[in-house]
């Protein structure tokens, strides 16, 4: 039977996110035949729209090392020599440039399925991708990480309890979401200089020329954010990240950071250091930072160790080590083959935001 919520997400999906009208290309790119009823529902939906629709089943989930099915991607690395590792199959190419929008759905049934590959392979092949997944990111795509068993114990959720969350959290009001982060971005706009702190923390952040994106509901799923690029070589002091932060499946903890002129120069974890300068060495921009944002949804108060859910955490900041959103309005201009998003926990007291020196964010609360 047709759970009416996975209709009704599919709906934001096709309708909300995508607007998908006659003859639009989708990709529909899943990690597995899992859910078979959102799946079922987005292609439905699309295919009533006169859409044309392309089922990529682990394709870019495969290349993206975001499909655990049948330990598909282990087997990759554990039998592909350096050149197929550095050269994806062009078909991937083909298929970016051949697509207009893109549903992007994941569920991942083991989060630990690449936990013992060389980290320098991963590396390798993340940076094989780079051109085609620009073209994707620069097209029309919304991304949702759906409820599996793993996802439920790695939160420490049992299966049905997540079920509720994870629809509480994406079956909301987009539009009046939207309205409420206007001020924000505002502020973001006509600002110069972001100033954060907070636990072990004291950054500054220049902006100046830069604007913000409001995320409502047109990308990720759940969504609550409102984002910038900071000025590449602008960034000053350090930060301290009370939340871990996940990378190709390792869970690094405790991570403290120093700036100098936008630059890392000092980078220290409670565990796993050597993943962590693993990433940061992945090319000279992984050690800048391409995004700060601050997380808007006050539905999502607990941490999950899901980034796509954590980065939204109300009351919350992040930055992204690595690749800019870039557009012509001022995202951000760092180019790097990593997006690595890391939240800091401002809901504290004593810890706050300003920008140009005025308050934005005190101990968790939202002030304009």
């Amino acid at each position: 039977m047709t759970d009416p919520r996975n209709t009704r997400l599919a709906k934001v999906f096709v309708e909300h996110s995508l607007n998908i009208h006659s003859r639009d290309h989708v990709v529909l790119s899943t990690s597995d035949t899992y859910p078979e009823d959102l799946i079922g529902q987005c292609f439905k939906q699309s295919l009533q729209k006169d859409a044309d629709v392309f089922l990529d089943i682990m394709g870019f989930n495969f290349l993206l090392d975001r499909s655990s099915v049948g330990n598909f991607s282990q087997i990759f690395y554990e039998n592909a020599n350096d050149r197929q590792i550095k050269t994806p199959p062009d078909i991937y190419k083909h298929i970016a440039d051949w697509g207009t929008k893109f549903i992007r759905i994941t569920s991942i049934d083991n989060y630990q399925h690449l936990a013992n590959i060389d980290s320098r392979k991963l590396q390798s092949r993340s940076k094989s991708y780079q051109d085609w997944f620009d073209t994707i990111i620069d097209k029309n795509w919304v991304l949702t990480y759906y409820p599996t068993k793993a996802m439920a114990q790695k939160s420490g959720m049992s299966l049905s309890k997540l079920f509720d969350f994870y629809f509480k959290s994406v079956l909301i009001d987009y539009d009046k979401m939207k309205r409420g982060q206007q001020k924000l971005a505002k502020r973001i706009d006509n600002g110069r200089t972001v100033h954060i702190v907070g636990e072990n923390t004291d950054l500054t952040l220049g902006i100046e020329g830069r604007t913000a994106h409001i995320c409502a509901g047109q990308r990720n799923i759940p969504d609550g954010e409102v984002f910038t690029g900071p000025v590449e070589d602008k960034t000053d002091g350090y930060i301290y990240y009370e939340f871990p932060g996940t990378y190709t499946d390792k869970e690094i903890s405790g991570i403290y950071l120093e700036f100098s002129k936008g630059l890392v120069t000092k980078a220290k974890s409670d565990a796993n250091e050597k993943a962590l300068h693993t990433i940061l060495d992945t090319d000279p921009g992984a050690k800048r930072l391409g995004e700060f944002a601050f997380g808007t949804n006050y539905g999502i108060k607990n941490f999950m160790k899901e980034t796509l859910f954590d980065e939204k955490i109300g009351g919350t900041i992040h930055t992204a080590l690595g690749h800019s959103y870039n557009d012509p309005t001022g995202w951000g201009k760092n180019v790097s083959a990593i997006h690595w998003d890391l939240v800091k926990d401002t809901r504290s007291k004593g810890s706050y935001v300003e920008i140009d020196g005025k308050k934005i964010l005190e101990d968790g609360t939202l002030l304009v």
